[in-house]
């Protein structure tokens, strides 16, 4: 333990004193080269960052691409070609913003990383122990997966390969897998990986880097850097459609989570203590989190894209359809108002137009705004309870998705026992209140003082009826992601996950028990209508105020794969 504690102190000085110029910097069109790399035991741990580093160059890169491509985002009079012509359904041919070669070079750095710790542990096994080779070579492995899963839902397939390469040109000479096998790859990264070490081990890095200290957003957030396998396997089998699977992680890490009183949803999250989520480390909420720091040189495009303050460019505005979502959503009183998530919080009217502020707040004059840290969110605590919400409908277990949807389970709490009452007898008791400050489970909308949703679930009587009401539902959670994650990279490929759950030409295997207790063709007819695809294609078209929105619309209710990005991999 001390030799560990001694190289990421090496790893710290680094972080300190390169990181102003090149440690979180690198060029990230390059992979960490043989010559010098993983020679000494500290460079198993700069390395390791070096693939964090990695990520961070293209974490922000989904706000932007899922915004044109979903109805949350337009581009303004100041957008380059590469911006409209994917909001347009264009030709991407050498389109620099849809290239996907950030994400290949995290893969590109986790398979050379991989390849050359195993190396290290062959050659000198002693000097590191089995548990912190898990853990690396499990965080290497999930980062891998997440830029899988991300290459997956953006553009519906990818170039797979583990060899580690010097080149991104060399990938040309591997397999394309299409969607659902690439999804498959991303849980077998995760739950089986290779040379016999899985994708589940961690790093405590606060323990490791601030031995003997209480807890600090500083320390904390270091545990925050990778995805945990049950994020990524919860999202991988809500594609796979197996939702007990779903329920077991989301589960799973809520208790951890527990452990440090965070990812409840509870008061800490509400209201007024909901905007800080995307631009500030929130230890309550931040799950994985891409961190920035301007003083260090780390920053993104989300100012410069989205805010209209001097210099900033301004290429991209809230629609007006996804600003009316927001101005439609009951609060608890009955009246029309997202008064905590709408206007003011996540959009807003600046120097006479609409930006998208969720991610703006802090320093926000002429002189001030480019320095703003904003951090990207890969996971957070909505997430979670978002997937253990849309599993819960795919389960038909309405009676326990709809009080986490809306105003939380801290009632079905019982003190005497200290755990919960059916339906949530299991569950984790962290979901109760911790102390009176930030109390209970709050639910998604409850959190945000916002009415109930989806009730008429709760009275579905047949199997017909079940059916029929999940599907509802499903379109109910596209809407409150578009609400919850607005701007942050998420409700299209929700949107589009629904779209392919209930499409014609994908299997329905998933529902087979309603199906046979149903026993008509009332109930596959749900799938062969092609109605779920159609809805959203039609809520993507209704933004274009420039004449596409039927082309857009007709384009992708016709065909699945036109949901994805259409760039030439080779």
């Amino acid at each position: 333990m001390k030799k560990i504690i001694l190289s990421i102190a090496i790893l710290l000085a680094l972080v300190s004193f390169a990181g102003c110029s090149d440690f979180f910097n690198p060029v990230t069109n390059d992979t960490l080269l043989e010559k010098n790399y993983i020679a000494q035991y500290g460079e198993l741990y700069s390395g390791y960052m070096g693939i964090t580093a990695s990520v961070q160059a293209v974490a922000d890169k989904s706000s932007y691409l899922e915004g044109l491509q979903g109805d949350m985002l337009e581009p303004t009079e100041n957008a380059p070609k590469e911006m409209l012509d994917i909001y347009n359904h264009n030709d991407l041919t050498n389109n620099t913003l849809a290239d996907p070669v950030g994400y290949y070079n995290v893969i590109l750095n986790a398979n050379d990383y991989l390849a050359h710790i195993f190396k290290y542990y062959k050659n000198d096994s002693t000097s590191l122990p089995t548990a912190t080779l898990d853990g690396l070579v499990g965080g290497a492995l999930r980062y891998k997966a997440w830029a899988y899963l991300m290459l997956a839902k953006i553009y519906g397939q990818a170039i797979y390969f583990d060899d580690p390469l010097t080149s991104y040109t060399d990938i040309s000479k591997y397999p394309v897998l299409k969607f659902d096998d690439l999804i498959e790859k991303c849980r077998q990264l995760v739950e089986v990986g290779m040379n016999g070490v899985n994708g589940e081990g961690d790093i405590q890095w606060s323990a490791a880097l601030f031995p003997n200290q209480g807890a600090s957003a500083t320390s904390l957030s270091w545990d925050r850097i990778c995805p945990p396998k049950e994020c990524l396997l919860a999202e991988i089998f809500l594609y796979q459609n197996n939702y007990q699977k779903v329920k077991d992680n989301c589960l799973s890490i809520i208790t951890s989570g527990g452990a440090q009183q965070s990812y409840q949803l509870n008061l800490w999250g509400g209201n007024g203590q909901w905007a800080p989520n995307c631009y500030a480390f929130a230890r309550y909420e931040h799950i994985a989190v891409s961190f920035y720091n301007y003083s260090l040189h780390q920053t993104n495009n989300i100012i410069n894209y989205y805010s209209n303050t001097y210099p900033n460019k301004y290429y991209l505005r809230p629609t007006q359809v996804g600003m009316n979502r927001f101005a439609i959503q009951l609060n608890t009183g009955g009246v029309p108002n997202d008064k905590y998530r709408g206007s003011g919080i996540t959009y807003q009217m600046v120097n006479g137009e609409w930006v998208l502020q969720k991610f703006l707040s802090g320093n926000e004059t002429p002189t001030t705004i480019y320095t703003n840290d904003v951090q990207v969110c890969l996971y957070r605590a909505a997430d979670v309870h978002m997937f253990l919400i849309e599993a819960l409908i795919g389960l038909g277990q309405f009676n326990q998705a709809l009080p986490l949807l809306n105003s939380g389970i801290g009632s079905y709490y019982n003190a005497t026992t200290g755990q919960f009452m059916a339906p949530y007898v299991g569950y984790p008791s962290c979901l109760y209140k911790v102390d009176n400050t930030r109390g209970s489970n709050q639910g998604v909308r409850g959190r945000v003082s916002l009415g109930p949703v989806g009730l008429f679930a709760l009275n579905s009587a047949s199997a017909l009826d079940t059916l029929v009401n999940m599907r509802r539902l499903d379109s109910l959670l596209v809407e409150e992601e578009s609400l919850e994650f607005a701007g942050e990279g998420k409700a299209y490929y929700t949107m589009n996950r629904m779209a392919r759950r209930w499409s014609p030409s994908t299997s329905n295997s998933w529902a087979q028990h309603w199906i046979n207790l149903d026993g008509t063709s009332n109930a596959t007819n749900l799938w062969n209508d092609g109605y779920e695809q159609a809805l959203w294609a039609g809520k993507v078209g209704a933004k274009y105020t420039n004449g596409m929105g039927t082309k857009v619309a007709s384009s992708l209710s016709s065909d699945l794969n036109n949901w994805f990005l259409a760039y030439k991999l080779y």
